[in-house]
């Protein structure tokens, strides 16, 4: 993610910028709002079904209450006292009044009881009766013995049936109950009305207080069991995968419960709706947003890209690009800049041109009296040096019987060194020829060319006390003749610094490492301590004296030098007395083929 953001423009960065922040806080915002309303809209849907559910508490406790009321007068009639304290002469009045309590088909049965709650007269719709024993209901029923009540419901098949139950007293004694048994039936226009008072999506439920039987006014249904919890606030259930939210309440003067529930989305739809809007109306603002972010972006790119433009420009050399921009703000000071520093880059660079033409008239000056001086070197010292190397020759061999022994070994003293200062002097000249020196390019038998310095620097025996390993060495591209050099100085250094053991070892070979070929010269001479290998490719520095081992001091510097001006590097790794390896690479073939 972060990869793919930097590969974005500053135009691109800007607007996703902001769109991302609008969006944060639109998300942020219309979460915190739909979670405040929401909670506002649910308590005020609680507090609505509590009190639709207490509305209709009351208004069923006060029909309730009119019909004990009436069951109550109707259990004092004469006939009903009378015929239950043993005259069957009031049969007939008793049996025309319990009649007149069925008024309509809803009263399924009207009878006297004894104390015992044994029927003692009856009339009833035998049609429904029969289906239903409603003696053994009567047995179980709630009986008070001077107040009247109403019994709970009762279900049967798709109906559902209650009791309202009435003492019957004479001189303050318990004589008798007046029972009336009814189907709960609501007509059609009584539920529409309901529905118009607590909603047409609310969900009217009654029902015994222990949870036993429940009912819709018309036929029973399936309901959770409540708790007293239930009965003080609201409660939430699952109806045929909605979510519903209810309130309970009892009602007075009945086993009864009433339950009134909404869906919940119902109750939630007002906060949903504000939700739809909040997120329209956010999806507006971060369009205009973006809209006016590009507007600003791009008239703070458009002036960059100019100085951008104007920026290559000038690394490409062109220094007469200059940035216009008629702008007071931030970016006109930088273009101003710009073009100040475009001016002096441009002057600045006039000014080295003319002090590199300068620098070389000069250099090429030094160059020749480097050349002269090189010539100097190479005849003017050499026959001194020639002239004393051949008188001192004379001198060992015409006189040595005249001199002594200290005489002798003076003489060759002097020869020694002047050979050494003559070695010297061969070896600056190529050092500093070297620096001048074009390299031609060749492909380079590398394993032709190992065998033939091994070959010079043992006399043909390639063999000889040492023992040579030698692994296939690959092709290198170079200068054959003084690469040839390098192999010259390393090997002879190998056999020089080997020579003292008694089992001199020289391994040879190369290895490709990330596209260079890297060849390594390997002894178990007497190597040196690498706290000093810094100076190891130094003109005249030396890690042994002369005494130890010949040299001046320059063959690995002129290694170096070489090896450098071939695009590689060089460099050595040791343990004192257990031998050294130098490494030196060039560029590979696929290198090289890339390069050209």
């Amino acid at each position: 993610m972060g990869n793919w953001f930097k590969t974005l423009s500053l135009r691109q960065r800007l607007p996703l910028l902001v769109g991302i922040l609008l969006l944060s806080i639109m998300i942020t915002f219309s979460w915190i709002s739909y979670i405040g309303i929401k909670s506002a809209v649910m308590k005020t849907g609680e507090a609505r079904l509590i009190n639709l559910a207490g509305q209709l508490s009351s208004m069923y406790s006060q029909s309730a209450q009119t019909i004990l009321t009436n069951t109550r007068t109707a259990g004092a009639q004469a006939p009903f006292i009378k015929y239950i304290q043993g005259d069957t002469t009031m049969g007939t009045q008793a049996r025309e009044a319990l009649k007149k309590l069925r008024s309509d088909t809803t009263w399924v049965v009207a009878e006297l009881t004894g104390v015992d709650r044994r029927p003692v007269l009856r009339s009833e719709n035998k049609s429904i009766s029969s289906r239903l024993n409603f003696d053994s209901l009567l047995q179980v029923s709630a009986l008070g013995d001077s107040a009247a009540s109403v019994g709970k419901f009762h279900s049967h098949g798709d109906s559902v049936y209650y009791s309202i139950i009435a003492p019957i007293i004479e001189k303050k004694q318990l004589i008798g109950y007046l029972v009336r048994w009814r189907l709960q039936m609501t007509n059609p226009k009584s539920l529409e009305q309901i529905s118009q008072l607590i909603g047409t999506n609310a969900r009217l439920l009654f029902g015994n207080k222990d949870g036993s039987v429940w009912t819709d006014l018309r036929h029973p249904v399936l309901f959770r069991p409540l708790d007293t919890a239930d009965l003080r606030g609201p409660f939430e259930y699952n109806k045929e995968g909605k979510n519903m939210i209810a309130a309970a309440q009892p009602i007075t003067h009945t086993q009864w419960v009433v339950s009134v529930s909404f869906p919940k989305q119902i109750v939630l739809e007002t906060a949903n709706r504000f939700l739809k809007w909040v997120v329209l109306l956010g999806i507006v603002l971060i369009a205009i947003g973006l809209f006016a972010v590009w507007l600003m972006s791009r008239s703070i790119t458009k002036p960059l890209n100019k100085l951008q433009l104007a920026a290559s420009a000038v690394t490409g050399g062109d220094y007469s690009s200059l940035v216009e921009i008629n702008r007071n703000d931030e970016l006109g000071t930088l273009a101003a800049a710009f073009n100040s520093m475009v001016n002096q880059v441009r002057n600045a660079k006039e000014d080295l041109e003319q002090k590199v033409t300068d620098r070389t008239v000069q250099l090429e000056m030094a160059n020749k009296e480097l050349e002269a001086f090189s010539y100097s070197v190479s005849h003017d010292l050499r026959a001194p040096l020639r002239a004393i190397i051949g008188f001192t020759t004379m001198l060992r061999e015409d006189y040595a019987n005249q001199l002594d022994e200290e005489g002798n070994r003076i003489t060759g003293v002097i020869k020694w060194n002047t050979e050494k200062m003559g070695h010297l002097i061969d070896d600056l000249l190529a050092f500093f020829r070297m620096s001048r020196q074009g390299i031609k390019k060749t492909t380079i038998n590398s394993d032709e060319m190992v065998a033939g310095v091994i070959n010079e620097l043992t006399d043909g025996n390639i063999t000889g006390n040492i023992e040579w390993i030698i692994h296939p060495l690959p092709k290198a591209e170079g200068d054959i003749n003084i690469l040839r050099q390098v192999w010259v100085n390393l090997i002879s250094n190998a056999v020089k610094y080997s020579r003292k053991n008694e089992r001199p070892r020289i391994e040879i070979g190369a290895f490709d490492n990330q596209g260079q070929t890297v060849f390594f010269i390997k002894d178990n001479g007497v190597g040196f301590d690498e706290l000093y290998k810094n100076k190891l490719f130094n003109v005249f520095q030396r890690l042994h004296s002369d005494e130890e081992f010949e040299g001046t001091g320059i063959g690995l510097a002129l290694v170096e030098k070489i090896i450098s001006r071939h695009g590689g590097k060089v460099w050595a790794e040791s343990v004192v007395d257990k031998g050294a390896t130098f490494y030196f690479s060039l560029p590979g073939q696929k290198q090289l083929s890339a390069d050209q």
